[in-house]
């Protein structure tokens, strides 16, 4: 019995003469993506000085579309009227990538003109600028919108108080706030601590380290304690929340809810909003005696005034109002950081790239628009004596 013989992996091709000046490519092997190294390099140096050429694919093995896009690219401009004979799939491909090359041509071509434009650094500042404002413009309208959506159910909500979810409620509360004391609490004793050192190795030299305590207890409840919260907030819920929503909807959850007439938006969404709501002053209150805490440690190590000063000098000195000018913006944050979170968790796509982009950009984004509410609040109050 003959032996068969076996298929070559590699994609070749050979040159025949043919009648007169013609020439036959005879192509062999598989000429799909993964066979193709170096083909293209030898196929065009060896018909250069080719012409009136004619394509046999009668030894063909495998073809696929890249295949017939680096023969139609290495030979063009050099076959016959009737370039291509074979298998009828192999004709089809060749012919099919030739109706792709004009536009492919065309892409090339735009792409080298922007190439060359965006060296010019003013062009590049300029695009720049305005990709940035068209992106913040439509985060903004996206916003707004996705907002207007959770007010409308907020509203629902409390004239059916039946639809909220209780134990998805009670269940981002444990999650979102009491896990978060912890972390949230120590944070604020050493920042706390700091600064208190910072005073009064700033006020020593003039003699009023006492003051330190002033200082101190004033920006932990105007400042410091609300917006570490709110930041630390940020790294936790925002990211498990697009983290949670954007994996629901990769696996096609979402879309079984609301087949099943559950609107996401009030299962997932305001259940995490309602929450965040709910625990965010207490946390930023647990962090704001953490903070005092500290700080009334610090200033008993440095300059040996114990905790009974500290808080004689806190009751005497440090009007409440600057508890609740901290503490009033705290609402503000948790619904800032639940709706972005919750949001860009909805604009999650099918992969798992997409997924993490936007955990990612839930936290930036977050924090980010954290500090500037918080900007505006300081400017807000600045009239607001100490």
């Amino acid at each position: 019995m003959p032996k068969l013989k076996p298929k070559s992996p590699k994609a070749d091709f050979s040159l025949q003469a043919s009648e007169g000046d013609a020439v036959v490519l005879r192509l062999s092997g598989q000429w799909v993506i993964t066979q193709l190294e170096g083909i293209a390099a030898r196929l065009e140096s060896a018909v250069r000085s080719k012409s009136n050429i004619t394509v046999n694919a009668d030894d063909l093995d495998a073809m696929d579309t890249a295949g017939a896009f680096t023969l139609r690219k290495s030979v063009e401009g050099k076959l016959l009227e009737a370039p291509f004979t074979g298998h009828d799939n192999y004709v089809r491909l060749y012919n099919l990538v030739g109706t792709c090359k004009p536009e492919l041509d065309i892409f090339a071509k735009e792409s080298a003109r922007k190439t060359r434009f965006w060296l010019h650094p003013v062009y590049f500042g300029l695009v720049e600028c305005g990709r940035l404002i068209a992106a913040f413009w439509r985060h903004f309208i996206d916003q707004a919108i996705f907002m207007g959506h959770i007010i409308t159910l907020l509203m629902i909500s409390i004239a059916r108080p039946g639809r909220v979810r209780w134990a998805a409620l009670v269940n981002i509360m444990q999650r979102a706030g009491l896990e978060a004391i912890p972390i949230i609490a120590m944070t604020n004793l050493f920042v706390g601590a700091v600064l208190a050192f910072l005073m009064v190795l700033s006020l020593k030299t003039y003699g009023g380290a006492v003051f330190a305590i002033d200082f101190v207890s004033i920006g932990v409840l105007r400042e410091f304690a609300p917006i570490i919260a709110a930041v630390l907030i940020c790294g936790r819920s925002a990211s498990a929340f697009a983290a949670e929503i954007g994996s629901m909807k990769m696996n096609q959850e979402i879309d079984a809810m609301r087949v099943m007439g559950i609107d996401p938006y009030e299962a997932l969404v305001l259940p995490r909003v309602v929450a965040l709501v709910i625990m965010t002053p207490l946390v930023t209150f647990i962090g704001s005696m953490a903070g005092l805490l500290g700080g009334s440690l610090a200033i008993w190590a440095a300059l040996g005034l114990g905790p009974n000063y500290f808080v004689q000098r806190f009751y005497d000195y440090v009007p409440s109002v600057n508890f609740f000018v901290g503490m009033i913006r705290t609402p503000i944050f948790a619904i800032i950081i639940a709706l972005i979170g919750c949001r860009l968790g909805m604009t999650v796509k099918d992969d798992v790239i997409s997924l993490g982009r936007q955990v990612t950009t839930a936290v930036v984004q977050s924090i980010f628009v954290v500090f500037l509410v918080d900007a505006l609040f300081a400017i807000l109050f600045n009239g607001f004596t100490f």
